[in-house]
């Protein structure tokens, strides 16, 4: 049978180029064919199975070797072009992030009779989680009999489907079972549909759905794009389909029931899943997160994977998880999802912001150029070339802002596809609209770079920095302008928006703050140094654009530890905010 074939192959293979084999049979299988020995594979190859081989003959051999029973979805994976996985979203899951996955998930199941022993994966590619599952249930004291019966998945992909099976029955033979008798409950089905009703409705569910994204024309199949419009109320117009999942997995599932599956980390932070957030937090709130810095899939998307307990109450702390690894960090409270996140990624402790509490709006405003500004800017920017100091204006990007300091003439910078050494805006050549965003901008200001990994703000004292988008400019008393920029070096301001914020910035670590969540940010209690530290900027009044960069992050170390007795926080505070100070900074 073919099954029993697949196992022979799986056994018999000894190097990669091979291994395209079982490829070749599953293709076999799905178009009704029947195949009696292995060595008439040989004669199944098409140009599709021909270009696979050669794909499979450049990677690296399957992680523990070839005798292993993720060797099949290894193959399956190697098989499909990046072109068609990147198409579908379909990236698959590396071994070590399955099995953390699978055991933090199962660590928080709810403690009754046993725990949750029926394990789904609604999106299951070729079994990666459902091999974990049964390895799961099997170290609990599960027989590998029952085990294999407690595991189901189904994917759309039938391809996929017969991987997985095959891998099933690898692992059963693995553990004495005789694979002619395993039937792996595997099905072709989309799971954004009712999973089969022999499958229980208090379950664990697992898994990596796939990361397509609405942004991407063409991406999201019809189903996804119906199943979305009919939940509106939880999902926003660009939610992504892993997304959809999550939402399915939790309306799918009874009390009792937990689910873990692998998310963009978009879903943390973005606007078009605030409503499912909220949404979850109160069906099945967060009971453990996982979240990563580093990239673990071939996707250029971070990731993470909240658990969700369905039906039960918010803990009073959730246990976190980091890495490729998945090394659990402990338990540790917050109040929000990116709270959770930042805290599994070493962020500090800090005491929330009291309602009521005076921030910066009660001190300035903020604004923050668009792209219509933008390129009202390019059209007008020219090169200095008079006496230094003798410039108009100095237009500065988010790469030539320091704290306290700006790079203007003495590093270039880019800007318009082009690299200036001293840029400047010539205002006669400026359209109208940019114009008047220019007469509001040409004042006392502060201007704050975001998309770093702390907070950076330049005192503009005599207002002559042209602050290009996404620069955030803040306007207050000309007074008040240090005062604002030492609030934004103190260590907790930079930690509280990282936690507030995350995963709104193109990187895991950095922070991007609207400018209207820069008005958000709290005030300190000790005024006394909170005077002090502003003091310090003061010293060098409007000479502050020529400091070097090296002076400024100097400078900026010296106030973010006034500051941090101005918060009343920890030294821990401090200790985090230093390490993320660029390595070779003079300080």
């Amino acid at each position: 049978m073919v099954a029993a074939t697949a196992i022979e192959v799986f056994t018999a293979l000894g190097d990669p180029g091979r291994a395209c084999d079982i490829v070749a049979l599953a293709e076999t299988h799905l178009d009704g064919y029947s195949v009696s020995a292995p060595e008439t594979l040989v004669e199944l190859h098409t140009d599709r199975i021909r270009s696979a081989t050669a794909a499979l003959a450049e990677a690296p051999g399957p992680p523990g070797g070839w005798a292993n029973p993720w060797l099949i979805g290894w193959v399956h994976e190697h098989a499909v072009s990046g072109d068609e996985r990147k198409r579908r979203g379909a990236w698959y899951t590396p071994e070590p992030v399955v099995r953390g996955l699978v055991g933090l998930a199962r660590s928080v199941t709810t403690p009754t009779e046993g725990g949750i022993d029926f394990v789904v994966d609604p999106t299951c590619g070729a079994g990666a989680f459902l091999l974990a599952a049964a390895d799961s249930l099997v170290d609990g004291g599960m027989s590998p009999s029952r085990a294999i019966g407690q595991v189901a998945g189904c994917d759309l992909d039938p391809l996929a489907a017969v991987a997985a099976r095959w891998s099933l029955r690898a692992w059963a033979a693995g553990l004495g079972l005789d694979p002619a008798e395993v039937e792996p409950d595997v099905v072709v089905a989309d799971a954004l549909e009712p999973l089969p009703d022999r499958w229980p409705n208090r379950r664990l569910v697992v898994g990596n759905p796939p990361f397509a994204s609405p942004l991407r024309s063409g991406s999201m199949p019809a189903e996804a794009e119906r199943y979305r419009h009919y939940n509106n109320s939880h999902l926003g117009h660009y939610a992504d389909l892993a997304a959809l999942h999550l939402h399915r997995a939790v309306t799918g599932s009874a009390d009792g029931s937990v689910v873990a599956l692998v998310q963009p980390q978009s879903v943390i932070a973005s606007r078009d899943t605030a409503a499912l957030r909220s949404f979850i937090d109160d069906r099945a709130p967060v009971v453990g997160l996982w979240v990563a810095r580093e990239p673990v899939f071939d996707a250029g998307v971070r990731a993470c994977a909240p658990v969700l307990a369905v039906g039960a109450s918010k803990p009073s702390s959730v246990v976190l998880a980091s890495g490729p690894d998945v090394t659990v960090a402990g338990h540790r409270t917050s109040t929000s999802w990116a709270g959770y996140a930042t805290r599994a990624l070493g962020a500090p402790a800090i005491a929330p912001t009291t309602p009521g509490a005076r921030t910066l709006a009660d001190l300035a405003t903020a604004t923050a150029g668009f792209r219509d500004e933008y390129y009202g800017l390019a059209e007008a920017c020219a090169e200095w070339d008079g006496p230094p100091g003798a410039e108009p204006n100095r237009l500065v990007t988010v790469g030539s802002v320091d704290p306290l300091a700006t790079r203007w003439g003495q590093e270039g910078l880019r800007f318009a596809r082009r690299h200036w050494h001293r840029p400047w805006i010539d205002t006669d050549r400026l359209d109208d609209k940019t114009a008047r965003w220019w007469a509001r901008q040409h004042r006392a200001k502060v201007v704050l770079a975001t998309q770093s990994r702390l907070l950076e703000p330049v005192v503009d004292g005599d207002g002559r920095l042209v602050p290009c988008t996404p620069l955030v400019a803040i306007h207050g008393d000309e007074e008040d302008l240090s005062l604002i920029a030492a609030v934004l070096l103190a260590p907790s301001v930079v930690a509280e928006a990282w936690q507030r914020w995350f995963g709104t910035a193109l990187s895991v670590d950095a922070l991007k703050l609207a400018a209207n969540q820069v008005l958000e940010l709290p005030l300190p209690d000790d005024r006394t140094a909170w005077r002090r530290a502003a003091a310090l900027i003061d010293d060098v009044g409007s000479e502050h654009r020529d400091r070097t960069p090296d002076e400024g992050w100097a400078l900026a170390v010296e106030v973010a530890a006034i500051m941090n007795q101005s918060f009343r926080s920890s030294p821990e505070v401090l200790s985090w905010w230093l390490t993320r100070v660029p390595r070779g900074i003079a300080r």
